[in-house]
């Protein structure tokens, strides 16, 4: 099918200005050199694969917060570019994004190889594309990558320059990919959304571990799946990538080390998967989800290889397994919108275990060369194998009943804007109307003492619900949880969730009072009440005889007194959570309310 007219468009645009002799210029791969595409080379290197073949389109998608256009390169059999039609043909999608810390810039030069070796059909890869298509973010942290310097990431083995790991606004966008601070974030949802991906893989760098192994993997927390999701990935899906790794490329792979302690690796934890990364937003959506960790230490090229080599085997499972893929993702999503209950937060489960073989060096201690201080090193001239613990199993922490839907104030802009962009279907009320829902009231919570990301985070919340009539504004909308944004909409809007937009400061100043009271005037108010009130003075004085503090401070006395008249029912909304929970939500969304 031919492609359609706004990504022959967007081409031309893209191409205009360049002469034909620009236009053969086409920037080099040099990883084997230490040197890594710049988003110009890499954008320009695109641009030139998508005039030579017609099963290949580059395609502007949303504008970043560098002023410049986030792209998408899209590869299938037939120069196919609705993914809609895609799935239709029965192929799986592969998401592959790129350069989120431009200082890690692998997964660049990496996927740029893979496309340039699909579309050559270089060893017959081309027959990948009967089942599946691929689409590559060349470059997802453009401000980052535009900011290049040979200092950032200083001990890193290479390239030669690196981009910045935060983008033009100063953020991480590894951390916001849920709240959606950045338009990178908002675009990439926009992406995902078109896509609805199969398979996700974002590539990165790890400076946090010293081994021998140039790729680990972390795949996304596998109990966050539905059964058969989680025994395939498990079971297929993980143990024949790691096999191929090992056989076919000789480049033996390991998860993503996490130590349990400082020093000699005696075991590794699994990475604990929150929603605001990219593979933890992607599992929020039944995608199978990896991120690459290269070792830092190791030499560029052969990290680049190492991440080729992941691609490769990544989009050849995809392929030939697409049609167990495409059932356990749609049966998946029925599952999840059938599901009553909710994990929002997880812990890690110590009593269970996997064996592996770790491939190490030993560690030791030393002087260090200018300040003279002690520091430990793992020796590279001595290395050793041993089997240790691998601890990648978790149990539900926090489980919620889920409701038939949730109600969110339209005066909550900014998550409804964010609710809308990651595709939820909702429903504004059209007359204003009272419904009985239940409540939450924050009794208790850690805000962060530094800002992370911009935002105080939240943590550690405590609260009590109830059950409660509440008046609604025409205009307000009703957010029905069965549809396939299911588990974004119950991750962002429950406030014990570890990315809720409650743990991003979205919904604070609720925790703020509400009209309390005055002390000039206020006691003359309360005599005459207290005079026309015989069993409120009894009670008055009882509290002054059994509590101390009621019967000895004089403020103490005035706040009792305001929490017991009809004023205090002002009060009640304090600390109420603004997103209220529609238990039974009837036949209210054909009837028109």
């Amino acid at each position: 099918m031919k492609r359609r007219l706004s990504a022959i468009l967007s081409i031309v645009l893209l191409m205009t200005g360049l002469s034909a002799q620009q236009r053969n210029d086409i920037p080099a791969l040099r990883y084997d050199e230490n040197k890594s595409l710049t988003w110009e080379e890499a954008i320009s290197f695109y641009s030139d694969l998508d005039s030579r073949y017609s099963e290949a389109a580059l395609m502007e998608m949303g504008m970043t917060d560098a002023g410049r256009p986030l792209h998408l390169f899209i590869i299938s059999s037939d120069g196919e570019t609705d993914p809609a039609e895609i799935h239709r043909q029965g192929k799986t999608i592969v998401l592959i994004n790129n350069g989120i810390h431009p200082g890690e810039p692998e997964g660049i030069d990496a996927s740029a190889r893979f496309a340039a070796d699909l579309l050559a059909n270089r060893d017959g890869m081309k027959k990948y594309l009967r089942h599946c298509a691929v689409a590559i973010i060349p470059v997802y942290n453009i401000g980052g990558a535009l900011t290049r310097s040979p200092y950032w990431r200083i001990n890193q083995n290479g390239p030669e320059e690196k981009g910045a790991r935060r983008n033009t606004r100063f953020l991480d966008l590894n951390r916001d990919f849920v709240k959606q601070d950045s338009r990178d974030a908002k675009a990439f949802a926009e992406i995902f959304r078109l896509l609805d991906p199969d398979v996700f893989l974002d590539t990165h760098t790890t400076n946090g571990s010293d081994h021998q192994y140039t790729v680990t993997l972390i795949a996304t927390q596998p109990e966050q799946m539905h059964p058969e999701m989680e025994k395939f990935f498990r079971e297929e899906m993980l143990t024949e990538l790691y096999g191929r790794m090992k056989e076919e490329h000789k480049n033996e792979m390991v998860p993503y080390v996490q130590y349990t302690e400082r020093g000699e690796i005696k075991a590794i934890i699994g990475f604990e998967e929150q929603a605001y990364y990219s593979t933890g937003y992607a599992a929020l959506f039944n995608s199978f989800s990896f991120m690459t960790e290269t070792l830092v230490y190791k030499p560029y090229h052969e990290r680049v290889v190492g991440t080729l080599q992941l691609i490769t085997e990544l989009v050849r499972f995809a392929s030939q397994n697409n049609k167990e893929i495409l059932q356990l993702r749609a049966d998946a999503y029925r599952h999840t919108i059938d599901a009553k209950e909710f994990v929002i937060d997880w812990e890690q489960d110590t009593t269970h275990w996997d064996k592996l073989d770790f491939r190490g060096y030993r560690y030791e201690e030393t002087i260090t060369p200018i300040t003279g201080r002690k520091s430990g090193f793992y020796n590279h001239e001595k290395p050793y194998t041993e089997t240790i613990r691998y601890y990648n199993y978790y149990k539900p922490a926090i489980t919620v009943t889920v409701p038939d839907a949730y109600i969110v104030p339209f005066a909550w802009e900014e998550v409804i804007r964010r609710l809308e962009i990651n595709g939820v279907y909702m429903r504004q009320l059209q007359h204003d109307t009272t419904m009985t829902v239940e409540t939450y009231y924050i009794d208790g919570f850690e805000p962060a003492r530094r800002a992370t990301q911009g935002h105080y985070f939240n943590s550690k919340v405590k609260l009590r619900t109830v059950t409660q009539e509440v008046d609604f504004f025409r205009g307000d909308y009703v957010v029905p949880v069965n549809q396939k944004s299911k588990k974004y909409i119950i991750t962002m809007l429950e406030p014990q969730g570890e990315s809720s937009f409650f743990a991003w400061n979205f919904f604070d100043s609720f925790l703020e009072g509400q009209d309390w009271y005055s002390v000039w005037g206020f006691e003359s108010h309360l005599k005459e009440l207290l005079d026309h009130d015989p069993a409120l003075r009894e009670a008055f004085e009882k509290a002054k005889q059994t509590d101390t503090k009621v019967g000895t401070d004089p403020v103490a006395q005035l706040q009792w007194l305001y929490q017991h008249t009809p004023a205090s029912e002002l009060e009640k909304r304090t600390r109420l959570y603004p997103v209220t929970r529609l238990m039974k939500a009837g036949k209210m969304f054909n009837a028109g309310n």
